[in-house]
């Protein structure tokens, strides 16, 4: 374990996806109170669109990407809001017409290379000391965001009606998470894939409501539970030879069948 500390890239890989775990563990509470499980999977492949056009142009795919995510998930939250249509059913429109796009112009690009499509099936063990830097940049930006507003955020997340009457302005916060949510979507998914990714922002808070029902206990437990599943995810993956994501997600995965069998358990011997 000490020679692995050693290692340049692993210990890039264990700063940014501590970074990840803790950004989106918080941002996982959300998603969950929302049952916005789709969201970020939508976001990242209406994304591919913007990678496209970027590649297209030979500027940077990651601006592009991320002008797309966030363009499309306030596209989401707009339809959903005026048009009275589920945010599922609006993700799941948007994200195939902007992947369609994005294979027309693929055809269409010059520029055309691999890294196209290495960007949405990232590995983890390549994040860079620049990445790390963005990745800190954006996580002390949202968070600070997040803390600064958490109270008026949870109470439009629990009754986003209330909230309005009682004088919150519900679309700023509503329309902000959703723009956090989709960069942070598109950066994640270019450091870890689209797979390790969605694990890291559904799964945390999904666990940590088999075991706790208060908010604020619930985000603590998500934010610890992730960091530990991809500092195990990595070191066991290098101790067998296993691909580092795939393994951290099974670790996830694991574990949270774990924790709702126990529950389940519980609650019948109760």
């Amino acid at each position: 374990m000490v020679e692995l500390l050693e290692i340049p890239f692993v210990q890039n890989a264990l700063i940014g996806g501590v970074i990840l775990a803790v950004l989106l563990s918080v941002l996982s509470l959300f998603i969950y109170l929302k049952n916005w499980s789709f969201i970020n999977v939508g976001i990242s492949h209406a994304a591919f669109g913007g990678l496209a056009v970027g590649f297209y142009l030979g500027l940077s795919p990651t601006v592009f990407g991320i002008i797309f995510a966030v363009a499309t998930g306030l596209l989401i939250g707009y339809i959903s809001r005026k048009g009275d249509i589920h945010e599922d059913i609006s993700i799941g429109i948007l994200f195939s017409m902007s992947m369609a796009f994005g294979v027309i112009v693929i055809t269409l690009s010059p520029n055309y290379n691999t890294d196209l499509f290495t960007f949405l099936f990232g590995n983890i063990l390549t994040i860079s000391k620049g990445d790390i830097i963005l990745l800190s940049g954006f996580s002390v930006f949202a968070l600070g965001f997040i803390a600064a507003f958490f109270n008026k955020i949870m109470y439009c997340c629990y009754n986003e009606e209330v909230a309005y009457v009682s004088g919150i302005n519900t679309p700023f916060y509503y329309y902000s998470l959703i723009t956090i949510i989709a960069i942070a979507t598109v950066l994640s998914v270019k450091l870890v894939g689209v797979i390790l990714a969605s694990a890291m922002m559904i799964l945390p808070a999904a666990m940590a409501n088999q075991i706790f029902w208060h908010y604020r206990k619930m985000l603590v437990f998500s934010v610890f539970f992730s960091i530990l599943m991809v500092v195990a995810g990595i070191f066991i993956s290098f101790q067998y030879d296993l691909p580092s994501g795939a393994t951290i997600v099974l670790l996830y995965s694991a574990l949270f069948s774990i924790s709702v069998l126990i529950k389940k358990l519980i609650g019948k011997a109760g």
